[in-house]
């Protein structure tokens, strides 16, 4: 399983980062493929609980935030301001649909649940992920930069707790939604997490974050990325499913591989937009 991890990585990860460098219509490409087949296997998820839950317009809606992204001008304040109205608008109109949808079958067992689960769906990858992975790269010059920073920081994080828990854990978590995590490699996730942010924030984006902000973003980020690894699990151990899919050998599906995306990406969008340090870049 391991050699398997390795294998895909390495295979995997430098065509990613190309692709992140290369950046433009590619990427929305990337992006935009991931997140749609983060939205199937997504809803496989959700039909155990719900089998009324049609996947087709979760689909569409999660590949209309990352074209939402692509498409509205960001590059200045007004155009921010006007981007940001476009999507309150169809935030509003995503949750308009997924009561609608409910209301017109004009059945009331389990149509709650329906609502709940394609909106979680749809706000967690479309939106949450999506859009926002999409508007980072956006960023001047130094978009490539800030995913990279990202991307770094949970994939060394999530490797570190897995190599430290899988060598050295010996103190379960304790809990029930993933019960093979351990203390050890949750400390092991944070500090190797905290270390990368803090080398890729300094360097990558040196003039622009110095060492303490660098660092709290990546334990933020690390913090994150395990919180949306465990969230993707109690989805997983509620439809008692081991894995999402069988998409990246040795790693499962896209939900599997990128659940710590979900509340990451749009926090380090907000962080640097409210700190100021997004307009100035």
């Amino acid at each position: 399983m391991f050699w398997r991890r390795a294998l895909s990585v390495v295979v995997l990860v430098p065509l990613v980062l190309l692709i992140v460098y290369w950046g433009s219509w590619l990427y929305l490409l990337l992006i935009s493929f991931v997140v749609l087949v983060m939205q199937v296997e997504y809803c496989r998820l959700a039909q155990h609980l719900s089998g009324k839950l049609n996947p087709v317009m979760p689909v569409l809606l999660t590949g209309a935030f990352c074209l939402f992204a692509f498409f509205l001008p960001t590059a200045t304040p007004v155009e921010r301001g006007h981007a940001s109205g476009v999507m309150l608008g169809f935030l509003t109109f995503v949750l308009i649909y997924a009561f609608a949808a409910s209301l017109y079958r004009g059945e009331v067992a389990g149509e709650w649940l329906t609502v709940t689960l394609k909106l979680t769906g749809i706000l967690t990858i479309g939106w949450a992920f999506g859009y926002h992975a999409v508007l980072l790269r956006k960023v001047d010059e130094i978009g490539w930069r800030l995913i990279c920073l990202l991307a770094g920081t949970i994939w060394s994080s999530d490797t570190g707790a897995y190599l430290i828990g899988r060598l050295f854990g010996k103190h379960k978590l304790g809990t029930p939604i993933s019960p093979r995590k351990t203390v050890e490699g949750t400390i092991a996730g944070l500090v190797v997490g905290t270390l990368t942010g803090l080398v890729l924030g300094a360097t990558l984006l040196k003039g622009t974050l110095s060492w303490i902000p660098a660092a709290f973003i990546g334990l933020l980020l690390s913090a994150l990325g395990q919180l949306g690894d465990l969230s993707a699990s109690l989805m997983k151990r509620t439809a008692e499913v081991k894995d999402s899919g069988n998409f990246i050998p040795g790693h499962g599906g896209f939900l599997d591989r990128c659940d710590s995306f979900m509340f990451s990406t749009p926090v380090l969008y907000y962080y640097l937009e409210l700190t100021g340090r997004l307009t100035s870049m």
